[in-house]
């Protein structure tokens, strides 16, 4: 399994304070079987430029390298973002710059006030004129939006779905419901530490695969993996 949604990287946002935090949650996701692991440090850009956060990102990821031998072992991994939706994002210099390594996937966090038409219309531009493979981050958080909307773009076949684990630990049925729409394309820890929102895939994956009658869990491998060969 692999984890294409977290902020373990030390000191940069909101998740991981330091690099013992850091190494624990590493520790973590390798116990739990994680095979690899997308770091997805929050992007906002009315705090930073593309350059300037990539720029700290870099710092983040040489520092949590340089102690990486402390562990038994690693996981694969690969540097990426989640880029907070902001007007304008699919014109913006250097938007293509934050996508997942060497891939042309991006990560994007949907706005959390009330959605309007033209939010897609800006996220569509990403795929339509940019070229990019979007990701809609954690999109359980976004079903109580205007229901025509998100159906909107759950129909966008050029959208890829992420869902937290969360979602399938904390709203087990409703989760399991949606998971066989079959419109479930990454699973993310969305994880920012030991505890309140700590490394937590296999317990998800658990419950999964007791209700998997259709290859749900196959199929995110699978599409977890295209992304990791592409972005290293």
């Amino acid at each position: 399994m692999f984890d294409c949604h977290c902020h373990i990287l030390p000191g940069i946002d909101d998740g991981s304070k330091n690099v013992e935090m850091s190494l624990a949650m590493l520790d973590r996701e390798v116990r739990q079987g994680v095979e690899g692991v997308i770091f997805t440090p929050h992007f906002y850009a009315d705090m930073n430029s593309p350059s300037t956060f990539l720029r700290r990102r870099e710092r983040a990821l040489q520092e949590l390298e340089a102690n990486l031998s402390r562990l038994p072992q690693v996981p694969r991994y690969v540097a990426g973002s989640e880029v907070h939706y902001f007007r304008g994002m699919s014109r913006a210099d250097g938007i293509e710059s934050l996508c997942i390594g060497n891939s042309d996937y991006i990560l994007i966090e949907m706005p959390f006030r009330d959605w309007q038409p033209q939010f897609i219309d800006e996220v569509e531009e990403l795929s339509v004129v940019l070229g990019l493979r979007v990701i809609i981050a954690h999109i359980e958080r976004y079903f109580d939006q205007d229901k025509k909307i998100v159906k909107r773009l759950l129909d966008n076949p050029n959208f890829l779905i992420q869902c937290n684990a969360e979602y399938f630990i904390e709203r087990t049925r409703n989760a399991l419901s949606f998971m066989k729409t079959g419109r479930i394309d990454l699973l993310g820890s969305d994880s920012h530490n030991l505890d309140s929102r700590r490394p937590n895939l296999a317990d998800a994956v658990q419950i999964m695969q007791k209700k998997d009658k259709k290859g749900a869990l196959d199929h995110i491998v699978r599409v977890s993996r295209q992304i990791f060969e592409a972005a290293t």
